[in-house]
């Protein structure tokens, strides 16, 4: 039984449970979105304007595969462009009842958008090797971090897995938790990680139409991705990542790892 086998899960599941007698109402005192992070005296790097190649979305669909197999090849700051706007970009602002509502990529319980974008950066033209924080307004990467990550030690925060190592670039999402939970509670961690999911599936359908190849990454140690991004993970906390590069290969081949 769930409960029995991983009552770890089965807690989370029961305390975020909603039925007639413990449904809470919304909190709508606390239902705007609150301003995403800025990194004031952090170097800033204008992205180009987003430029969506044009493709049949049933061939995309068919195209995306989970790729473990990257060349040493250099991706163009226009493909990080790209899909850092897919997964969280700015699509438009509108007004509401005198509240200016800025309309992304992926809905939103609520309208909050509580997630936040960096980039592990290897092989980016135009960009030094280190971590960056995305802006959707005015669409720009924040040098949060000049580093040099070696291999080893990306294969071992990602749990041994050197196929992500190899990747030109790695986006990391975390959550401010905050935004979404002071309206809906508990609950509101359900629809964090819901959101994550829809951002990063336009990610890999955006990867797909630059002709990149991409793998989403569950694993990770968490403390030391915290101290990697420099993040609070009592105020904001790592979820999902996506390898992302040059594929080696065809979807066959690239999708296999090298030991194999």
């Amino acid at each position: 039984m769930f409960r029995d086998k991983y009552p770890a899960a089965w807690t989370f599941h029961q305390n975020s449970c909603r039925s007639e007698l413990n449904t809470l109402m919304p909190q709508y005192g606390q239902a705007h979105a609150e301003n995403y992070k800025e990194y004031f005296l952090a170097p800033s790097f204008p992205l180009p304007e987003v430029n969506v190649p044009k493709m049949d979305f049933t061939d995309l669909l068919f195209a995306r595969f989970s790729c473990r197999r990257f060349k040493n090849t250099a991706l163009t700051l226009q493909h990080l462009a790209n899909v850092l706007f897919s997964g969280y970009g700015l699509r438009n602002v509108i007004m509401i009842d005198n509240n200016e509502f800025k309309e992304r990529t992926v809905p939103s319980g609520g309208g909050l958008y509580p997630l936040e974008f960096y980039a592990i950066v290897s092989n980016v033209a135009g960009l030094q090797k280190g971590i960056y924080h995305y802006v959707m307004q005015p669409n720009l990467l924040e040098q949060v971090k000049q580093i040099d990550l070696p291999r080893s030690f990306l294969q071992n925060l990602f749990m041994d897995q050197s196929y992500v190592a190899a990747a030109a670039a790695i986006v990391v999402c975390t959550a401010v938790i905050e935004r979404s939970m002071k309206k809906y509670a508990d609950r509101g961690y359900r629809y964090i990680l819901f959101e994550a999911g829809h951002a990063f599936q336009n990610m890999n359908l955006m990867s797909t139409a630059c002709g990149l190849g991409s793998m989403n990454i569950g694993g990770f140690f968490d403390k030391d991705m915290c101290s990697v991004l420099g993040i609070d993970i009592n105020e904001e906390i790592p979820l999902y990542a996506m390898a992302m590069g040059v594929a080696d290969g065809t979807s066959v081949t690239a999708r296999m790892p090298e030991n194999m």
